[in-house]
This record gives structure tokens, sequence and C-alpha cells, in this order.
């Protein structure tokens, strides 16, 4: 996850596919972006698995490209 001061500075750069993001201010639902195309994310939830569609414009990048595979990583 992104520390405080990394948000600013990444809030001008494109969501990119890979991204770990949430919708709006719901930090706790988590998404990996699996495509993004014409405005639209295809998102898949972390916990649950689920694809889901969603604008561009809902989406916070809270996670560098491949953050997503290290939240996934089974503990212990």
């Amino acid at each position: 996850m992104l520390e405080a001061n990394e948000y600013e500075a990444l809030r001008h750069v494109p969501i990119r596919d890979g991204d770990l993001v949430c919708l709006s201010n719901d930090r706790n639902n988590l998404y990996t972006v699996i495509l993004v195309r014409e405005g639209r994310c295809w998102l898949r939830n972390l916990q649950t698995e689920l694809d889901t569609l969603a604008s561009l414009k809902l989406c916070q990048r809270i996670g560098h490209e491949g953050a997503a595979e290290w939240m996934q990583t089974p503990m212990g």
C-alpha cells in the first residue's frame, strides 16, 4: 500500500492494468485492475474474487502495479 505522501504524487498518473485500487473512499473492498478501456475498469475484488465493471473516475489507486499479487499471497 502507498504511504500518505505517495498518494499526491500518483494522483496524476493514469491507473493501469495490475494496479491496486478502491472505489471512491471505500477502503474495505480492495480491487486489482484487470483491464482499463474507454474510461472503465474491469476489477477483481481481492476478498471475494468477484469481477465488476466501474467507471475510471471512481477508482483510487492505493498500490503500485504488482501490489495486488502481494496482497493475495497467503501468510504463514
